[in-house]
């Protein structure tokens, strides 16, 4: 289910996606705009495209049928996500949702990546098996939408660990890390 090239690997999109953001965030910068600021529910920052996309290969991201980036940004974890299965990004800010929307158009993944702008407590996550955030704060506002889920979460960098999930392994790439969080009945993503 995910999109390969004549290889057999990832890295003809992948370098699209990435020199994308890098030109993106190079524009930002040259204009003076910080890439780290606040939104209405929390903080944006950019995400490091190779440590991302390193994560999501380590863990077999295809194996899962929908992945939800919770806060989504910018877009570049959902467009990154939509190589190995189908993506939805949930943003609360509209003007990132409208860079994230432009930047899955302007890369060809209009297929497979999607984006909603609005907040993520408002949808039903429940019906992913795979979410992913980067949390600047405590994320236990989760709880009350995943009553007997049995999906899995991927937290990226620092945070604190949710309650009513177990971490099932933490992976590092240089000085980023993402712990992988389950019950412990789900089994969908590899333990390799």
């Amino acid at each position: 289910m995910s999109v390969l090239d004549i290889n057999g690997g990832y890295s003809r999109q992948f370098t699209a996606i990435s020199r994308y953001y890098k030109n993106f965030y190079q524009d930002l910068e040259r204009s003076g705009v910080d890439l780290y600021r606040m939104t209405r529910l929390g903080a944006w920052a950019t995400s490091r495209a190779p440590h991302v996309f390193f994560f999501f290969k380590t863990i077999g991201l295809g194996s899962c049928r929908l992945f939800l980036d919770l806060g989504s940004g910018d877009g570049i974890v959902s467009c990154i996500a939509g190589l190995f299965t189908r993506s939805i990004g949930i943003e609360i800010d509209w003007d990132l949702c409208s860079i994230a929307r432009n930047a899955s158009s302007d890369l060809g993944l209009d297929g497979r990546v999607s984006f909603i702008c609005g907040d993520f407590l408002d949808h039903h996550i429940d019906q992913a098996d795979c979410l992913y955030l980067y949390p600047d704060k405590p994320f236990d506002r989760l709880g009350g939408k995943l009553v007997s889920w049995k999906g899995t979460i991927l937290a990226y960098g620092p945070h604190l660990p949710p309650r009513n999930f177990q971490p099932m392994r933490t992976l590092r790439c240089g000085k980023e890390q993402m712990v992988v969080y389950r019950e412990f009945s789900s089994s969908h993503l590899s333990k390799r």
